[in-house]
């Protein structure tokens, strides 16, 4: 089968999804992940619906003000994948094809820029969580998925937040 033909599946269970502003935001009642989709990052999200191909995906791009080319839902896919959001999906290798600076080199303007695909995810602690906090070494030792927001135990100004590829103590916002 070729690659194209895929039908990607959305995660449907045990999720929330409200649109905002031009915005979707999908909230994991189990994870209690919550991502906010770019209107470019919604638009594939919801034709993965197990049925639409990622070749029929291609065209629905210029509803979003992009070009229509298969590396942009790749790249959607990628996000959505990487933010758990996916059931089934097998993206091509590699990966790194995938990154912004990748797609601006093949789109080549700067001004598709804010229309590419993005995923903002952030997880949002459970009442009890909220109340507790984390020492600095285990917020520097969780994976970049996983950093939560917890205050840092031994400072409450700083919070156990995503920077760069890894966890780090970060002013609470």
């Amino acid at each position: 089968m070729d690659i194209l033909d895929q039908r990607p599946k959305a995660k449907t269970d045990h999720v929330l999804v409200e649109d905002l502003d031009g915005e979707t935001l999908v909230y994991d009642l189990r994870t209690h992940d919550a991502h906010c989709l770019n209107p470019s990052a919604a638009l594939v999200w919801r034709k993965c619906d197990g049925r639409t191909t990622v070749r029929e995906m291609v065209p629905l791009l210029a509803e979003s003000g992009l070009p229509e080319d298969e590396t942009v839902v790749w790249m959607a896919l990628s996000r959505l994948e990487e933010a758990g959001l996916l059931s089934s999906v097998t993206l091509p290798t590699p990966k790194s094809t995938f990154s912004r600076k990748q797609m601006l080199r093949v789109l080549g303007t700067a001004a598709v820029a804010v229309l590419l695909p993005a995923v903002v995810s952030v997880v949002a602690p459970t009442a009890a969580a909220a109340a507790s906090c984390i020492s600095l070494a285990a917020c520097q030792a969780l994976p970049k998925t996983a950093c939560g927001g917890l205050q840092i135990c031994t400072d409450r100004t700083k919070c156990c937040r995503r920077s760069g590829s890894k966890c780090a103590a970060l002013t609470c916002v």
